[in-house]
């Protein structure tokens, strides 16, 4: 795959394939795999997501009771390393069904921000008025989890 170029010397695409890894053993993990993939396809689609993934430093989880699997992304301005599992403390933790998480991609993005009353956003905001979708965190962390949505997100 060849690179693109961004801002005159620096290549995305291949880069951002090195820059994103799993740890030992969650390459045995689907959704440990399945989110590096999303990560890496996001940066090398839309070169502005590039800007956040410099700026990101923090360790989000990510936990799917129904499911039953957890994952851990450590970010380092510019590296992602996913690991299976609980991995130390994480700023950001999110807790929410399969369904929802999978259709936290679909979120949108307006002026920068995650929009909570797009269509595409719905599950997430009947999640959170319910419970049912919990981020531990947001609060003491808000740039952090808007860096992570902008990421996360396939709109925008």
């Amino acid at each position: 795959m060849s690179a693109r170029r961004v801002g005159g010397d620096r290549a995305v695409g291949t880069e951002a394939r090195a820059r994103i890894a799993l740890a030992p053993g969650a390459d045995a993990v689907g959704l440990a795999v399945m989110i590096a993939d999303l990560i890496r396809q996001n940066l090398e689609r839309d070169p502005r997501k590039d800007a956040d993934f410099r700026k990101l430093a923090a360790s989000v989880s990510m936990e799917v009771p129904d499911a039953e699997v957890t994952i851990t992304l450590e970010f380092s301005r510019g590296a992602l390393l996913v690991h299976g599992g609980r991995h130390d403390r994480a700023h950001l933790r999110i807790r929410a069904d399969s369904t929802t998480l999978l259709a936290l991609p679909l979120v949108r993005i307006s002026a920068g921000l995650p929009n909570l009353f797009s269509p595409e956003s719905s599950a997430l905001r009947n999640g959170l008025l319910s419970g049912g979708v919990r981020i531990g965190g947001m609060l003491r962390h808000p740039l952090r989890l808007v860096r992570f949505t902008r990421l996360m997100s396939v709109n925008g």
